[in-house]
């Protein structure tokens, strides 16, 4: 897990959150507004392969 930090020239700061999907190993932001999310609040799971399998999606 990394997390970088973006300044848009104002105070309001944005927190990258770099992840490894569990199931397809792609690096992604578990931040980023998708369908992006932890499995068992634990595996990261990528925005595709959540909506490739929907039904891991089952913990929200």
């Amino acid at each position: 897990m990394e997390n970088k930090k973006i300044n848009n020239g104002n105070s309001n700061r944005k927190v990258i959150r770099l992840e490894t999907c569990y199931l397809c190993n792609q690096e992604f932001d578990i931040n980023k507004d998708d369908s992006s999310h932890y499995h068992y609040e634990k595996y990261p799971i990528c925005a595709n392969c959540s909506e490739s399998y929907g039904f891991f999606n089952n913990d929200k």
